[in-house]
């Protein structure tokens, strides 16, 4: 049983059903609960103690109902870096149901790493933190953003990082293999809204359902690879934007290369509704020298020469450059029994990771 603390009036929150044994989530992980509480209904409050464990208090009162424990099979990326980055307390509303919709409770969580690099951190850089504000913005204000750029720069995960305890249900992730019409965006949303039925045959029927369904609830639409929309598939975007009111309308977030900023800003009606933009840029290399250090242990205690050495060599300020690169330097430690990177190791893995043109110079970025 943790102590007591003094805990600060509570933001207003729905009543809870709290029972001993029921699974809770908290930041996207699951936790077994292991206290008991008299009342039938109880909205509760979530404090960090431990990479595998959560305090949980009485929202009303502050105090301590007991712990909650990590379940094994769900481990989550970074444990010790949330919770030490976490200094605010969090409201968890149970939802448990006689049939639980499988999504619920859910929240978008961390985004993934290019090739799932092992041990890679999420870094505060500078456009990730104002990614972070802008769509907390636009979100606030029920908008449309546009963040642009050229590949590999992290637009999409700093997205998917700024929305990661954002409930997974309001996120409507639009992703296209290749270029989209209005009939994909609407049958991609039937998908993502877990419409249940046949979709509409008609145009204007299915628009009307789309419409009535985003009207329900504070969704957050993001349009990913969005370089690859059309002039018509914007529109279509901003048309069920435009017929939303208030707090009904869905927050739109345009992802995409320097081709969806040109559509968008060359579209009056469209550039005129875009309540931000955000162009993400290379980081320099003072940037790379105070964050790469930070992104992965393996350049932690890399000398500043052999990252300069790096980065003029092909890796640029591209994060996803440097996640295959660190890649391949893992490989080549591990193969060598090496314990640490050297040039040698990092030459092998810039002469694996980068095409010949682009090596001994810094890249330059696609679309996209």
């Amino acid at each position: 049983m943790t102590s007591a603390l003094t805990a600060p009036d509570p933001p207003p929150g729905r009543a809870t059903r709290i029972i001993r044994g029921q699974e809770v989530r908290w930041r996207g992980r699951p936790y077994t609960a292991g206290w008991m509480t008299s009342h039938a209904q109880r909205t509760v409050r979530i404090r960090p103690l431990d990479p595998d464990s959560v305090g949980v208090y009485d929202a009303a009162t502050g105090r301590p109902l007991g712990t909650a424990h990590a379940q094994p099979p769900h481990p989550a990326p970074d444990h010790t870096h949330t919770a030490r980055t976490s200094s605010k307390d969090t409201d968890m509303t149970d939802t448990t149901q006689t049939t639980p919709r499988p999504d619920q409770d859910e929240v978008v969580g961390e985004p993934d790493f290019y090739l799932n690099l092992a041990d890679a951190r999420i870094v505060a850089t500078e456009a990730l933190l104002e990614a972070s504000e802008n769509i907390a913005d636009t979100i606030e204000a029920r908008a449309m953003s546009c963040i642009y750029g050229d590949a590999g720069l992290g637009k999409t995960f700093s997205v998917l990082a700024a929305l990661k305890e954002v409930s997974a249900e309001r996120v409507l992730l639009l992703q296209f293999r290749s270029r989209p019409t209005p009939r994909d965006i609407r049958q991609e949303l039937f998908t993502e809204l877990r419409l249940e039925g046949e979709p509409p045959s008609h145009p204007s029927e299915f628009d009307r359902l789309l419409k009535r369904t985003l009207a329900r609830k504070p969704y957050v639409l993001v349009c990913d690879e969005a370089q690859q929309f059309s002039r018509e598939c914007f529109e279509f975007v901003r048309h069920l934007w435009d017929t939303g009111k208030g707090k009904n309308r869905p927050a739109v977030l345009f992802v995409g290369g320097e081709e969806a900023y040109k559509t968008l800003y060359s579209e009056p009606a469209l550039a005129s509704r875009i309540y931000i933009w955000q162009e993400f840029a290379p980081m320099e290399a003072d940037e790379v020298q105070r964050n790469i250090p930070l992104f992965h242990p393996v350049w932690a205690s890399a000398s500043p020469e052999l990252i300069d050495y790096v980065y003029e060599e092909g890796a640029g300020g591209t994060f996803r450059v440097w996640s295959k690169i660190t890649y391949h330097v893992l490989e080549g430690m591990k193969r060598r029994g090496l314990e640490q990177v050297d040039e040698s190791i990092a030459r092998w893995a810039i002469r694996r990771a980068l095409p010949h043109r682009r090596r001994s110079r810094r890249p330059q970025q696609d679309a996209g």
